[in-house]
């Protein structure tokens, strides 16, 4: 990992091995010394690393399909035959991108809400359905089926948004109805490669939990924490560095909040910001290093992104477009 992130968490491992109230006495100033003044250099402050555009020299954004009679589309994924997929949550339906055309490949008419959708294999899609829980979609035989209704019996608040670990699970949000007072949000990890299905809550009592992604190193997991326009790290099933505890990890202004999120191969994380008209990029500490304001015909309802294939593809359902634009990162999700 790299070293400013380990020196970024060391802090909370400090913590732990100094003692809560020793530790909270240095924060708050209880200790019965005297405050002295903070005379650092603001140079040695922690500052964002300079570093150059993701974008591509000279890139712009570029349709890539507009879909007719769209409601909320989201869940951008890509097959493994290079295929672009998305889904329509309000109409219940999964398309297609064909030769710049969405075509629908399926239509429930209204009976489920899919949302976030990753391919598992070539032709089976993991979808976190809002209103049935984890489902399977087949691209062969168009079967679409519910896999986990809930979780351990209890019902799902209404699910939102995955990432798969590369190593046979995926984690993925259900916010249902939470919002800024009444935080019952969580976050869930399960195998799907095994016969059973195996969940874990991994985080609760989250603001509306929506994008989600992972670390390129598999250790954190971001969380777009929508109704508090922030993004929350917490650590992941497979965390080994250590003491580490969830933090708010970045801030945005305006808007609403973070929507969609990926993660580049550097860690850099990208954030659909809706109702603000913008992608903003954050790098592996936290700072913003970069904000790609959406195509002038788009709305402000950008709500899900991916990179591939040196591109960054976002929808925006204020438009019921899909649009993408060159980049210089590659995909740091597995």
């Amino acid at each position: 990992m790299d070293e400013t992130m380990v020196n970024r968490r060391s802090f909370v491992k400090g913590l732990g091995l100094m003692g809560g109230v020793a530790a909270m006495g240095m924060i708050a100033g209880c200790s019965s010394e005297p405050a002295a003044a903070n005379d650092a250099d603001p140079k040695e402050q922690p500052q964002a690393e300079a570093q150059p555009s993701v974008l591509a020299e000279g890139a712009s954004w570029e349709l890539v399909a507009h879909v007719e009679d769209g409601g909320l589309i989201e869940g951008l994924n890509f097959s493994q035959d290079g295929t672009l997929w998305f889904i329509d949550v309000v109409k219940g339906r999964i398309h297609k991108v064909v030769d710049g055309e969405a075509v629908t490949v399926h239509d429930n008419e209204g009976k489920s809400m899919p949302n976030g959708a990753k391919f598992i294999d070539g032709t089976t899609m993991l979808i976190t359905d809002r209103s049935q829980g984890l489902c399977r979609y087949d691209t062969e035989t168009g079967e679409y089926s519910v896999w986990v209704p809930n979780f351990n019996g209890t019902p799902f608040n209404g699910l939102n948004d995955l990432v798969l670990d590369g190593q046979g699970g995926a984690y993925f949000t259900d916010p249902g109805q939470s919002d800024y007072f009444k935080r019952i949000g969580c976050v869930y990890y399960v195998k799907y490669d095994e016969g059973e299905p195996v969940l874990q809550l991994i985080q609760d009592g989250i603001a509306y939990p929506n994008g989600i992604t992972l670390s390129p190193d598999g250790q954190f997991i971001y969380v777009a924490e929508f109704n508090t326009n922030s993004l929350v790290c917490i650590p992941s099933a497979a965390y080994t560095l250590g003491r580490a505890t969830p933090y708010v990890f970045a801030r945005m202004d305006g808007g609403h909040g973070p929507d969609g999120i990926t993660v580049d191969a550097d860690g850099n994380i990208y954030v659909a910001h809706l109702e603000a008209k913008e992608v903003l990029v954050f790098d592996k500490n936290g700072f913003q290093i970069e904000r790609i304001p959406a195509p002038e015909d788009a709305d402000i309802f950008v709500d899900n992104l991916c990179i591939h294939n040196g591109y960054l593809y976002i929808c925006e359902f204020g438009s019921s477009n899909i649009y993408r634009i060159a980049v210089t990162a590659e995909t740091g999700e597995k």
